[in-house]
């Protein structure tokens, strides 16, 4: 999958004696558990709207993994060095959720346009009672396409869009994203 990278957040961590949570904190990351996050959800589906509050979330993810993922890579002097890299890259942005707890990812098609699957996705989990509109993970499509827009800067800038098509917070089987490119104008 290519070259490991250890990135170092210098930080704290501790733990909640009565919640038992893990607490980790610096002066610009904190980690909330998944079920604060999808509570967070909740409240702003209620105070928003469920359309207003998935973009706000998708496009808030998207910036947020495109800043992080690009000072990581600048950090590291890593580079994409061919379409065969970019496309190998891309297509492994699926096993970074693992990582955070967010999901099983993987990559089901690959090619222009990519189809991730992810399992086990915990907002979804979370939200399925909820009975929502329609797919709850706009999270986890906005980090995709951020990454995606990131990979992809270091050939040729590229804008990316992800939706989900199927979401297990509304009775599917697992969440499915399909990420397509759009030039950048």
């Amino acid at each position: 999958m290519g070259e490991k990278v250890m990135v170092d957040f210098p930080a704290f961590i501790t733990r909640d004696s009565e919640t038992m949570w893990l607490l980790v904190h610096d002066d610009s990351h904190v980690l909330l558990s998944n079920s604060v996050i999808a509570e967070l959800y909740r409240q702003m589906i209620a105070a928003l709207g469920y359309k207003k509050a998935m973009n706000m979330m998708y496009e808030s993810a998207r910036k947020g993994a495109h800043v992080v993922q690009k000072d990581i890579m600048k950090a590291y002097s890593l580079s994409i060095r061919s379409d065969g890299e970019l496309r190998r890259r891309i297509a492994s942005i699926p096993f970074y959720i693992q990582t955070y707890g967010h999901g099983r990812g993987r990559t089901v098609q690959r090619g222009d346009e990519f189809v991730f699957r992810v399992k086990h996705s915990s907002l979804a989990e979370y939200l399925k009672d909820s009975h929502p509109e329609g797919p709850v993970c706009s999270f986890l499509a906005g980090f995709f396409a951020g990454m995606a827009e990131v990979f992809a800067g270091m050939r040729k800038p590229t804008r990316y869009t992800c939706v989900e098509r199927k979401c297990i917070a509304v009775g599917d089987p697992y969440c499915e994203f399909k990420l397509s490119p759009q030039e950048k104008t």
